[in-house]
């Protein structure tokens, strides 16, 4: 069984979907959480039931901010430590996807963006957390993607951005071993509002279930599933691992699509 009690969490991009998803159920595991995310209303509510699914009714520490910059980072990082004083789990999950080709007006920009809040916050939040990781022997999960590990050109900026994570994982894992561990959870397509910018987002979201063996896409909670396992003592012997949750899409048969 997955024992969170009391451990410390900060959890990054939980005002929706997966991580909102991974702050409640931390929280009804027993943890403390601290959350982060840009829209203040979306963590409001997060909080509130966080809170109310805490055998404690532990409130969470609420931090608006936007990994676009760096002293958002840093002061997301101090404020956690300001109230918890210690860490025990670093659950890296902030992104944003691309929505511009190769080649197109502005994709450069948006490659700078998309590798900001995907690659440069992550590295350095944990630069900041791992001191205090070191003294908790706690555990690190980064929350990247199937497209690390399969292409999907049209949003090849997103793609390098979540391979970089999964090699940066690999890379931390073996560096803080055996003081700290350092998986990734790789979700597929999900059933959260990350694709929030498609003109048809129901369209998309039956196009890519009919592409999944499954037939069907994740669920958040199934992804927080996952997360909450890699950061547990029920994975105490995993490190370095890239976990995939893609309803198949990794093993799907190109023919028969």
């Amino acid at each position: 069984m997955i024992n969170l009690n009391n451990k410390v969490a900060l959890i990054t991009g939980s005002s929706d979907g997966i991580g909102a998803a991974t702050a409640i159920l931390f929280s009804s595991l027993g943890a403390k959480v601290s959350i982060v995310g840009r829209d203040q209303s979306k963590l409001d509510k997060v909080a509130a039931e966080c809170e109310s699914k805490s055998p404690h009714h532990y409130k969470p520490v609420v931090t608006k901010a936007d990994f676009i910059r760096d002293e958002d980072v840093v002061r997301t990082f101090e404020k956690t430590i300001s109230v918890y004083k210690t860490l025990d789990i670093l659950v890296n999950n902030a992104a944003i996807d691309g929505t511009k080709g190769f080649g197109e007006p502005d994709a450069m920009n948006e490659y700078d963006r998309i590798m900001q809040i995907n690659v440069r916050a992550v590295v350095r939040l944990t630069e900041l957390a791992v001191p205090h990781l070191k003294q908790t022997k706690g555990a690190i999960v980064n929350v990247s993607s199937i497209v690390g590990l399969k292409p999907i050109p049209p949003v090849w900026s997103y793609c390098m951005s979540k391979a970089s994570l999964d090699m940066f994982t690999k890379c931390m894992a073996g560096k803080l071993a055996p003081d700290v561990r350092v998986n990734s959870v790789n979700p597929g397509v999900t059933r959260t509002n990350f694709q929030r910018e498609l003109t048809d987002l129901e369209a998309f979201r039956a196009r890519a279930a009919s592409l999944q063996p499954m037939k069907r896409l994740a669920e958040p909670i199934e992804i927080a599933n996952t997360i909450a396992f890699l950061a547990s003592d029920a994975a105490s012997n995993m490190t370095g691992s890239i976990v995939v949750s893609d309803s198949g899409m990794l093993i799907a048969d190109p023919f028969a699509q």
